[in-house]
């Protein structure tokens, strides 16, 4: 921004009490500033008329080659009129010979018009039998309709019934298929909670045989762990047995079209299913008891610590993961507000540079108007030197605001530097 005291403000209220009262202040009494201020905008101004003059004189010589150019067309034109005045002398002599062939098929219509009208009397005759024979076949047609609407009125109450009979079958069909997706459910369940309380008891029964093993027990013992070996194998097989089940159940339920066969066959599963869940609730019942017996012998206490132990190190693991991870989402997250700012003041900087064009296109076009007044401007010969410096007055004010509306935007010369510098 130019500075107050010899800035834009002493200029223009110098300039305005200049072209306000222009009797009370000459030239003489411009400070010295303002007269370096003045010469440097003459300078200028007077740069830009030579290159104006310049751009004049390229004008006047692009205006001599428009000149021989329109010269060329004129020459041009005369030969394409004599051109189109030999064309349309052409076009009327064919126009005339058109207009005799016209005549000629004109004639040759008219004759081919009288033998149409004639067929066309026979064709109505036709057409007047052909309409009373077609009118006779439609009055038994709408007899024959009549039958039809009977019948469409009784196929319709007939569909009607057909459709709440697949309703009924429809329910029936839900209500079915609900009951065997509730037994299917309910043997997944059975078999699942067998298969985890026969998992627990073998893998106690192996502890306890491994620990007897060492102990070196009687030869009843080593039987009886051999027992247990044996029904443990069974449980598996049965445990296959019942994964194999559970598969087939899966793809009863996928056959749909074959319901009833399904279901024909899904019952007996069923129950066969359910005489071995019993069987095998007695084997289950059978090692329980045996389990409870041998629990006194076994030291499980030392197999429970060593197991919770392994899960305090997995669990000190796992935290110290996640405190790496969420360290690292907070650099990320840091590194994401940080874009994301950058991004916010980019954009800032954007607006500001297209808000600071668009003074600046304002700017430039208030000086070319006011450069072209002043171009345009010639002091009369009966106008007064007084006159003469008042408008010039006028002129360097309207300048004077251009320049220091584009100083104040940073991009032009404040009226300072035009000032002498003072030691």
């Amino acid at each position: 921004m130019p500075p107050k005291k010899n800035g834009k403000g002493n200029g223009d209220k110098s300039l305005k009490k200049e072209s306000t009262n222009p009797e009370q202040k000459t030239d003489e009494e411009l400070t010295e500033s303002d007269k370096n201020f003045y010469r440097a905008q003459i300078r200028d101004l007077e740069e830009r008329l030579e290159r104006y003059q310049h751009k004049c004189d390229e004008l006047e010589v692009q205006e001599k080659d428009l000149y021989s150019k329109i010269n060329n067309l004129e020459k041009e034109k005369k030969d394409i009129v004599l051109y189109l005045k030999r064309t349309l002398a052409q076009k009327e002599d064919e126009l005339t010979d058109l207009a005799e062939t016209l005549s000629r098929h004109q004639q040759a219509q008219e004759v081919e018009r009288e033998s149409f009208e004639l067929q066309l009397s026979l064709l109505r005759h036709e057409l007047q039998e052909n309409k009373e024979k077609l009118t006779s076949e439609n009055m038994a047609l709408a007899g024959k309709l009549a039958s039809l609407e009977e019948f469409s009125m009784q196929r319709e109450k007939l569909m009607a019934e057909r459709r709440s009979l697949e309703e009924q079958l429809q329910k029936q069909k839900e209500e079915h298929q609900a009951q065997i997706y509730n037994l299917e459910k309910k043997a997944v369940l059975d078999n699942d909670r067998l298969k985890k309380e026969m998992l627990q008891h073998v893998a106690a029964v192996a502890a306890e045989f491994r620990w007897v093993s060492d102990q070196k027990m009687p030869e009843t013992t080593k039987r009886a762990m051999q027992e247990n070996l044996s029904v443990t194998a069974q449980l598996q097989q049965l445990s296959d047995k019942t994964k194999e089940l559970l598969k087939e159940n899966d793809d009863l339920r996928a056959r749909e079209k074959q319901l009833k066969i399904e279901n024909a066959i899904t019952e007996p599963l069923i129950h066969e299913i359910t005489k071995k869940n019993v069987a095998n609730q007695k084997v289950v019942h059978q090692l329980t008891e045996k389990c409870k017996q041998m629990q006194s012998e076994v030291e499980k206490c030392a197999k429970l610590q060593v197991e919770h132990q392994e899960l305090l190190d997995s669990h000190s693991a796992v935290c110290t993961e996640l405190d790496a991870l969420r360290k690292k989402h907070a650099t990320v997250i840091e590194v994401l507000n940080q874009t994301k700012a950058e991004a916010k003041r980019q954009r800032k900087e954007l607006e500001e540079e297209r808000t600071l064009r668009k003074q600046l296109k304002t700017v430039l076009e208030e000086a070319a108007v006011a450069l072209k007044e002043a171009l345009r401007e010639v002091p009369k010969e009966e106008d007064s030197e007084l006159k003469i410096t008042v408008r010039r007055n006028q002129m360097m004010q309207k300048l004077l605001a251009v320049l220091d509306s584009a100083a104040a935007l940073g991009n032009g010369p404040a009226l300072t530097e035009f000032l002498p510098e003072t030691k």
